[in-house]
């Protein structure tokens, strides 16, 4: 057992100068820049690639302020009620395991979430739970985890302290960045949105009814040789119209569809009023999964795919599997009863499967589409989570 003065800085001042005691084999605590973490973290294009990487190096830290007994583990959990999601974060070199992150967002959204500093048992551990910052949408925890014993809350706030208002500085000045750019993203899509309802939206509608009514006119026998051209132009002009509604709603999209569950669930709810199929979903994928750019680039594909279903199938019903059939690997698979698909018979300026396989490949997704033996189209989606790290 050694003393070993533990000197940390923020801010360039002295937050506590006390002496610990550790276990060491004879080395010294690792040095660590607090500002450079904190400014890692505030500055971060991706908080899910940055911190991680950030908590692995206080972990190291952490690793020497705790004897062998009482060695902790760092989790940040962010949470948020309103949509019953959580997402968590660690720097260790094995995942907790999956028992244990249900139970952690089950605890933190569904059931009454704990007091900061009051100690409780999940599964058999110890966890010390902190509150970082609370906001609308979101609340960032800290979890120390225990496997065996543990130090009192004094002791912990005592050792932490540092490190908890790293993290606290870091985060909260990223997510007031992130805030003030996911309001302009918005406000600029709202206003997109906006000016295509006023403008093309409504030219399209205008010409849609128009082709439809002389389509049907052209069907008298004095004019059966226009009949090519105006169902032509009436085909033309619906598929415009209705792709011009998709870019308008697509851009109305919200950062909940972040949830790819939640954002297949508004979908299908969506799809449901357009037609008279059946939709069934069978959703077994947990929460916490994915990054927000993969659940936005698989939500999308399967927003395509619902809206060929509708469009296209002339089906009665649909299903919608969403599955990890690996700890790693999500699969997706969407199916209908109707009259199939035939890629080859594709018109020239119809870039829908295009647009959903360039979807894929930039997730490192694979994306398959092809007929069911019972009839009807049957899409399967996979992305490897090991494999994209």
């Amino acid at each position: 057992m050694l003393n070993i003065k533990l000197k940390t800085w923020i801010d360039g001042q002295s937050w506590f100068g006390e002496t610990v005691r550790a276990v060491t084999k004879k080395k010294e605590l690792p040095s660590l820049d607090f500002n450079d973490l904190a400014f890692k973290l505030a500055t971060a294009e991706n908080i899910s690639e940055t911190l991680p990487a950030v908590l692995k190096s206080l972990q190291s830290l952490i690793n020497d302020l705790f004897p062998p007994a009482q060695q902790a583990e760092l989790i940040i959990l962010f949470s948020n009620p309103s949509t019953s999601e959580t997402f968590m974060h660690h720097g260790l070199h094995q995942a907790p395991a999956a028992k244990l992150m249900q139970s952690l967002h089950h605890l933190f959204t569904v059931g009454k979430a704990p007091e900061s500093n009051d100690m409780m048992m999940v599964d058999g551990l110890t966890i010390a739970p902190s509150r970082l910052f609370d906001h609308e949408n979101m609340t960032v925890w800290s979890l120390f985890l225990f496997r065996d014993a543990a130090p009192s809350a004094k002791q912990l706030k005592w050792k932490t302290s540092s490190i908890e208002n790293t993290l606290y500085k870091g985060l909260q000045a990223w997510y007031h960045s992130e805030s003030k750019l996911k309001k302009a993203l918005e406000s600029e899509r709202a206003m997109y949105a906006a000016e295509l309802h006023d403008s093309l939206a409504q030219v399209l509608g205008y010409l849609r009814l128009k082709s439809l009514k002389l389509d049907k006119l052209c069907q008298q026998d004095e004019f059966s040789s226009l009949k090519p051209i105006t169902e032509d132009l009436a085909s033309y002009t619906q598929c415009a119209y209705h792709q011009t509604r998709e870019l308008i709603t697509s851009s109305r999209l919200t950062m909940q569809s972040d949830n790819l569950s939640q954002g297949v669930i508004n979908s299908i709810k969506e799809f449901e009023h357009q037609s008279a199929i059946v939709f069934e979903l069978d959703n077994r994928l947990p929460l916490n999964m994915l990054s927000p750019q993969q659940s936005m680039q698989m939500l999308y594909i399967v927003r395509e795919s619902l809206s060929n279903i509708v469009r296209h199938s002339h089906a009665t019903h649909a299903r919608v599997v969403l599955l990890l059939k690996t700890s790693s690997l999500i699969h997706i698979h969407i199916e209908d009863n109707g009259t199939g698909i035939n890629p080859e018979a594709a018109r020239s300026d119809s870039f829908g499967l295009q647009i959903m396989k360039e979807r894929a490949d930039r997730i490192g997704a694979s994306l398959v589409i092809n007929n069911r033996p019972e009839g009807g189209t049957r899409v399967d989606l996979s992305l490897d989570l090991e494999a994209n790290e």
